[in-house]
């Protein structure tokens, strides 16, 4: 009887082993982004539209190392508690680890764009898109900074940008119509 125990121990750990090591963490890497991006492309209706944009963060905010998932899985509550400077601290630490990540560059120009340091929040768009081209939360966070500074041609530049990896978005057809009536002086 205790034979069978041990083997069915055996058994369970090796069946937790393999599970473990089928788990397929993500980043700006993962595999899944190439069809994610074609699906967004293709999207004709907003629910679904959402439903792939919502994936695609999904596989930019998961990341192989704990501690940087912990720092990220965190930012919700920096967010909402408007602790900018020390969400930048954690941001910092993450990047330092992991120099390689673009949604610790994105979240961390967030925090920069909230806190006015434009300069910063630019550093860091541009940090994640040289890591993540289709990085289209960077590509909007680009754009605002460009109005901001009253750079309407750049600024639909990077909307063209956008709209060629999501042509459909009904959200980024409502900036691309403001930007329009800024640049004619409508607004």
């Amino acid at each position: 009887m205790l034979n069978i125990i041990n083997q069915m121990r055996i058994f369970l750990i090796s069946l937790l082993s393999i599970a473990a090591s089928s788990i397929v963490y993500a980043d700006q890497n993962s595999p899944k982004l190439d069809q994610l991006f074609q699906d967004l492309y293709q999207s004709n209706d907003v629910t679904t539209h959402n439903n792939i944009v919502d994936k695609i963060w999904l596989e930019w905010m998961t990341i192989e190392d704990e501690e940087i998932q912990i720092i990220m899985d965190s930012m919700q509550y920096f967010f909402q508690g408007k602790d900018y400077t020390q969400a930048i601290k954690a941001l910092d630490y993450a990047i330092e680890k992991n120099p390689q990540y673009s949604e610790s560059y994105n979240k961390r120009a967030t925090f920069f764009y909230f806190m006015g340091e434009y300069e910063k929040s630019m550093q860091d768009i541009q940090a994640t898109l040289a890591l993540e081209p289709r990085h289209f939360g960077a590509l909007d966070g680009m754009a605002r900074i460009l109005i901001e500074y009253k750079m309407y041609s750049q600024a639909q530049k990077v909307y063209d940008e956008m709209k060629l990896l999501m042509p459909n978005d009904v959200t980024l057809d409502m900036k691309i119509d403001r930007l329009t009536r800024l640049m004619n002086g409508d607004v």
